[in-house]
């Protein structure tokens, strides 16, 4: 067994994560300090200046915060779309879900600088020798927001309703028991080593809410957590608020007295709303809105290693089950050309960055070749007797449709049917997860280890009604690889079962890759606490901006 200290473990040093102070310098700015140590020129102070971590990404610009941090006020987010409810067992969290979610819940673990999986809400994880039992140890004296006690029996009643969730069951594949051994200690057991568990908790999975709301799902409008703001109104498409969490178990936290979320599907009306002060905090991943804010006086945090931007095919049904259809799209999809009018994206060819394990710059994905889509598509025609037609799914803004018209050209000129299907973000992660499209425009994969993704692309986590393997694509050995890449602390060996993967997606493309996005969060200047995110998502805690953090001058 290996004993951690408070800096951040290697990979192979994982089987023990126990009781690590979160509160050091290894989350420095994640607790808060950004009143420690001399402010750079820019504006992160000396022991949190910017990173570059597994993601390889993050850059912090703007004025320097305030010497000394301010409690009170009021802050309003804009987001990119009204999260359908704060459930984290009934609703599939998108990007606005997530960060909204982030307000209320805590999560057991959280990623630090380097991408490793550490204890946040939990005090400690420890494995066993061969990785099939881990015991989570809690802290004393936290509870939910209605009072009552976050303990092992609320742990265990999290896990219990996440294993048996349509939404995020999926992630639990490997899970056999789940025991409160005592008051502060939960002892899980699976079917298969899971050499990184603690990385599963970091996000969705392991949001602790208080059990109530798996009784009744009223809650999921009104949520219950132990973060560090409670639940006050929300008004459906217009505002989420939020107001001070006065027990948080973190100490001197939050700063702020009340957070306002706002949906703004927008882009272009996000920033004006920014412009003119109706919102003092925004992000966006859309090139123009990016380079504006690049030349403004706004505090920024700038995220290069963020997640893929794709379309994906639905490999379940026609016309996409089959792999001349799917290879021809490919081939027709002139992602480099989207990519010179959104400069801000950066070419992918997997969901594997160069930061981490799996990645190849060379895997054998179709390159852009319309004598190749033309060829594929009479081939198709050949082979059923009938066009290649689908629908396009994606976001009803100015943006999305924008780009869907860049993409069916193309497409139409390869001799394919196209009819596009706008739809609002809301709906969109439901849509696709229930299999209701043919081709879907879509954006996810950002964690920093391919582990916390990897039931992604499992066979089983395609379910008959709801299903997290989006193109619902089955292939054994993909999961034979999964498998072995979440059994082993061996870099070179996860390495090599993810570059299988990769390989195995070029070669059958249940996606269609785009570009890797560009985040960028924006904020007044009065707000402070802006900082990278190199463990790699805006909306997780760690090392980099997280609202209880957050203070105004």
């Amino acid at each position: 067994m290996i004993t951690t200290t408070t800096t951040s473990p290697p990979r192979s040093a994982r089987r023990a994560i126990a009781a690590l102070a979160v509160c050091t310098g290894l989350l420095a700015v994640g607790c808060g300090s950004s009143d420690d140590g001399d402010q750079t020129s820019e504006g992160a102070t000396a022991d949190t200046a910017p990173m570059v971590g597994a993601t390889g990404a993050g850059i912090t610009s703007g004025p320097p915060d305030g010497t000394e941090v301010v409690d009170g006020g009021d802050l309003v987010f804009g987001i990119e779309a009204e999260p359908a409810g704060l459930d984290p067992s009934r609703f599939a969290f998108s990007s606005a879900g997530h960060l909204v979610a982030s307000a209320v819940f805590d999560p057991l673990a959280t990623l630090d600088e380097d991408g490793n999986a550490v204890p946040y809400l939990a005090e400690g994880f420890e494995s066993s020798d061969d990785d099939k039992t881990w015991t989570i140890t809690l802290p004393e004296g936290v509870t939910f927001h209605d009072g009552s006690a976050f303990d092992a029996d609320a742990v265990v009643a999290n896990l219990e309703a996440y294993r048996t969730s349509t939404i995020v069951s999926s992630a639990f594949w490997a899970f056999d028991t789940i025991e409160a051994t005592d008051p502060t200690t939960v002892t899980i057991t699976l079917t298969e080593p899971y050499a990184n568990l603690p990385a599963l908790f970091t996000a969705q999975a392991g949001y602790m809410a208080a059990p109530v709301m798996f009784e009744d799902a009223s809650y999921g409008l009104a949520p219950i957590g132990t973060g560090p703001f409670r639940f006050d109104s929300h008004t459906p498409d217009q505002l989420w608020s939020f107001t001070a969490n006065e027990d948080y178990w973190r100490e001197g936290e939050p700063h702020l007295d009340s957070i306002d979320f706002v949906p703004i599907p927008d882009n272009s009306q996000r920033l004006s709303d920014l412009r003119s002060a109706e919102i003092d905090i925004m992000y966006t991943q859309r090139s123009q809105q990016v380079n504006e804010l690049r030349s403004s006086d706004f505090k920024l945090v700038e995220f290069t290693g963020g997640d893929e931007s794709m379309l994906v095919l639905n490999t379940s049904k026609p016309p996409f089950d089959s792999l001349t259809a799917r290879r021809a799209v490919a081939f027709a999809t002139d992602a480099a050309g989207w990519r010179a009018n959104n400069p801000v994206e950066q070419p992918a060819n997997s969901p594997f960055s160069e930061f981490q394990p799996g990645y190849l710059e060379d895997n054998g994905y179709p390159e852009f070749d319309m004598e190749q889509a033309k060829a594929l598509v009479a081939e198709y025609e050949a082979e059923t007797g009938g066009p290649l037609a689908f629908s396009f799914t994606t976001q009803e803004d100015l943006d999305n449709l924008t780009d869907a018209d860049f993409f069916a050209e193309t497409y139409r000129e390869a001799g394919m049917e196209v009819t596009i299907a706008a739809i609002p973000q809301i709906n969109l992660v439901a849509t696709v997860a229930t299999g209701n499209y043919e081709m879907a425009r879509f954006r996810i994969f950002n964690q920093p280890d391919p582990d916390a993704d990897s039931h992604f692309w499992r066979t089983s986590s395609i379910g008959d009604l709801v299903s997290l393997n989006f193109p619902r694509y089955e292939n054994p050995d993909v999961d034979a690889a999964i498998n072995r890449a979440l059994a082993t602390d061996d870099e070179a060996e996860r390495d090599a079962a993810y570059q299988e993967v990769n390989r195995i997606f070029a070669e059958n493309v249940p996606y269609v890759w785009l570009g890797r996005s560009t985040w960028v969060l924006a904020a007044d200047p009065r707000v402070n606490g802006i900082y990278d995110a190199a463990n790699g998502s805006l909306q997780t805690v760690g090392p980099k901006t997280w609202i209880a953090g957050l203070w105004i001058s």
